[in-house]
């Protein structure tokens, strides 16, 4: 399906409910006409188009057009990567992991976590690459 100035003008109604859905429409027909195997949505984002817009376009005209996109997924941030550390020091404390069990879990480099774990608290060195799970708050109150 292509979508035509005279298809925009029959959804004219519509506009009323949705706010910047006209806009939306035009600019989903520059997207067909420049790249139509990329993705809409990072089209209409582009674009800044409104999120009742988008909402409305995918229930009602992305089935038409056979647009079947998964949901960008954002780069996991490195405080998130901290944070999986922490949480597997708080819930296996006392055990002992390696270098290379960290970095498999977190997903940061082995020379971040080695600074990391050395000025955190979370875990201390036993020995070359090998690391105890601590519980921070409890070693503070011993």
């Amino acid at each position: 399906m292509r979508i035509t100035d005279d298809y925009i003008e029959t959804l004219r109604p519509a506009f009323k409910q949705v706010p910047d859905l006209e806009r939306a429409l035009y600019v989903l027909q520059g997207w067909q006409q420049k790249s139509p195997e990329s993705n809409p949505y990072k089209f209409l984002k582009e674009y800044m188009v409104r999120a009742e817009a988008v909402t409305w376009l995918t229930e009602h005209l992305m089935p038409k057009l056979n647009v079947r996109v998964v949901a960008e997924q954002k780069p996991e941030k490195r405080a998130d990567k901290y944070a999986k550390l922490e949480k597997l020091a708080l819930e296996k404390t006392f055990h002992e992991f390696t270098t290379q069990n960290l970095v498999d879990a977190s997903g940061l480099g082995a020379q971040t976590i080695t600074k990391w774990a050395k000025t955190s608290g979370f875990f201390r060195s036993t020995g070359r690459g090998k690391w105890e799970a601590r519980n921070p708050k409890d070693d503070r109150k011993r």
